[in-house]
């Protein structure tokens, strides 16, 4: 559990107890008229304060327990696959300000810029050729099912 869920717990724990120590104050001020005012009974209570508090705290650690034995594997693989990324995209970002890339506008920058390949420009015509390719290699694999599926079909006749 995380500290501050903890000190949050803690926190509430000790709101409640003072609201107890009030409602006690009350019913050992109508007590004490009753019996000469004796206060034995806020030493037993410091006591049982105590106790209520390692109660609690005992509590919340067995809840703790319960919760990571029964939290699915998946989620704590989801957890440990997102912790790696998360890592290794802090790496990255690490090793490209090692580098020295630069990512402002300034002379270094541009400098920079310029030792890169030169990355291929859109060309309409290209593009069309390519789609053609793409398309008529789907009516080819759709040619040769249609031609298996008759094969199968003559075969089973």
């Amino acid at each position: 559990m995380s500290s501050k869920l903890v000190k949050k717990l803690l926190n509430q724990t000790n709101t409640q107890l003072e609201s107890n120590d009030d409602i006690k104050y009350h019913s050992q001020a109508k007590s004490r008229t009753d019996s000469g005012g004796r206060s034995r009974t806020s030493v037993k209570h410091n006591i049982s304060k105590e106790e209520a508090i390692q109660e609690h705290i005992q509590s919340i650690l067995r809840l703790d327990n319960l919760v990571q034995e029964h939290t699915s594997t998946t989620a704590q693989k989801s957890f440990t696959r997102r912790s790696s990324d998360l890592k290794s995209q802090a790496k990255k970002h690490r090793r490209l300000k090692k580098a020295g890339v630069g990512t402002s506008n300034s002379r270094s920058s541009s400098s920079s810029f310029s030792k890169q390949r030169q990355q291929p420009t859109f060309n309409k015509e290209r593009d069309k050729r390519k789609k053609e390719e793409e398309y008529y290699s789907d009516i080819a694999r759709a040619l040769k099912k249609a031609k298996k599926r008759s094969n199968k079909i003559k075969q089973d006749i």
